[in-house]
């Protein structure tokens, strides 16, 4: 909440307000680099790898994750409470029945998605909650009187945007879904956009955004096994910038002409989201 506060003071009194540029892609990364082990001064350069790897500019993953490679040098020699420093002293039962930790290769990629899963969607979040509000004038005015109702805003945030649309899957057996049946093998893909609006679940009509909507469970964090582990991390930074935006820029408009849409492949949003405030 400190560091939202640090972002949005500066910008009070101005006439414009970006909800990803001034926010959404600084306060998601700042929290996941504490978490890591990250300094703040080198979690630009994180996030900037991140987006180019979600872009598909980086083709190899383990190369990707070399970003990584000098603070996990520095904390192989200066231990501290974080989760870089879990990592390195983990030990597991790997396939093969060995107890061991994991390889350099193996931690460098793990914390690439740590860090890349962990910002960029929070930051598309922050963004379409920028769009949507502005988009329900009325319900955003709602918010301002009454911020209990910003956990079940977000919440609605994220089912009628999910920052990704798709969750692909590979199926392990043979399996029957509404008299076809699916090989072993065969890949799918769920389309969550579509499951978030599903009438029959989001009754009356769920392609209609209401923040008083009863809560039900949602797609966008994924299901089962592969349910994201970070989702109680983002509903926390969602909550805590709308409150603090909301406090300082209780109404805004859009200024479509300079709105950009972000160009990664892996999930949607905006690379620039600026309002009128």
């Amino acid at each position: 909440r400190e560091f939202t506060a640090r972002c949005l003071d500066p910008l009070v009194g101005s006439d414009k307000f970006d909800f990803v540029q001034d926010l959404g892609e600084q306060m998601p990364m700042r929290v996941i680099g504490m978490l890591l082990g990250i300094p703040e001064d080198r979690q630009r350069a994180i996030t900037d790898h991140g987006e180019e790897t979600l872009q598909g500019q980086t083709v190899d993953a383990l190369a990707t994750g070399e970003v990584f490679a000098e603070f996990i040098d520095w904390r192989t020699e200066h231990p501290s409470d974080d989760i870089m420093t879990d990592l390195l002293n983990a030990e597991f039962t790997d396939e093969t029945g060995t107890v061991r930790t994991l390889r350099r290769d193996e931690l460098l990629l793990y914390l690439t998605v740590i860090a890349t899963a962990g910002s960029e969607t929070t930051t598309r979040l922050i963004g379409w909650a920028g769009k949507t509000l502005a988009d329900v004038p009325d319900q955003r005015r709602e918010l301002v009187e009454n911020p209990e109702l910003i956990p079940q805003a977000i919440e609605e945030i994220l089912r009628w945007e999910p920052p990704a649309l798709q969750i692909a899957r590979y199926v392990t057996r043979d399996v029957e879904y509404y008299g076809q049946t699916v090989p072993a093998g065969s890949a799918m893909l769920m389309l969550v956009g579509a499951a978030n609006r599903d009438h029959r679940r989001f009754a009356p009509d769920g392609d209609v955004f209401d923040i008083h909507r009863e809560q039900k469970s949602h797609m966008t964090f994924g299901a089962g096994t592969h349910f994201c582990m970070g989702n109680a991390l983002a509903r926390l930074e969602g909550r805590i910038a709308l409150e603090e935006i909301l406090k300082r820029f209780p109404e805004w408009n859009v200024d479509w002409a300079n709105a950009k849409p972000s160009k990664t492949a892996a999930v949607r949003g905006w690379s620039a989201m600026p309002t009128f405030v």
